[in-house]
């Protein structure tokens, strides 16, 4: 199957970040905010980009500028309920037709190639390392009012992959020294 470029990519960026203690999409990977480095994967992958954001709304716009030097391809959305809304709210935000590739922004950006393998299933997906569901996921179509993110990708099928750092969430300083000390990742 062809892959579907007329996917488009979410970066979820609204939360307050209280257990890392500052916004985890703006730390640096490589000098680049983490944030920037998810919205260069989908970018190099030939997708539009949007980031909900929150909490740290001017920090992130100052950071990332008018969306990256992207000419327009990354847009934000602002979830101004972030406090008191679901990570599905800032989901039916971004996405209101078509299909999306969908990650938090506190994990490792994407390879390539999860990218890839994503554009290329037809329906909803979840990547896994080692038959266990990690990051991003796909979604066919948006999330139906009411409807929870999690329980439609628990009956989704998994697409293998071999990045074990899909499996990490960053949402610790700690959390943070590990994977920067693990260097699985890709530079950005």
């Amino acid at each position: 199957m062809p892959p579907d470029l007329s996917c488009q990519a979410i970066v979820l960026a609204a939360g307050g970040s209280t257990r890392m203690g500052e916004p985890k999409g703006l730390l640096l990977v490589d000098g680049v905010p983490l944030a920037g480095c998810h919205a260069r994967g989908f970018l190099d992958a030939g997708l539009c980009v949007t980031i909900v954001l929150g909490s740290h709304e001017a920090a992130y716009r100052a950071a990332l500028g008018g969306g990256v030097g992207t000419g327009g391809r990354v847009r934000f959305v602002v979830n101004t309920a972030w406090a008191s809304t679901t990570l599905a709210d800032s989901l039916r935000l971004a996405h209101s037709a078509g299909p999306a590739i969908v990650t938090p922004v506190d994990v490792p950006p994407a390879r390539a190639s999860t990218i890839a393998a994503l554009l290329a299933v037809g329906g909803d997906a979840t990547v896994a390392f080692e038959g266990v569901p990690g990051h991003p996921a796909r979604l066919a179509s948006p999330l139906l009012p009411g409807e929870r993110l999690d329980v439609r990708l628990a009956s989704a099928p998994l697409v293998e992959i071999d990045d074990r750092d899909c499996l990490l969430n960053l949402n610790t300083p700690g959390d943070w020294r590990a994977w920067q000390d693990a260097r699985f990742r890709p530079p950005c």
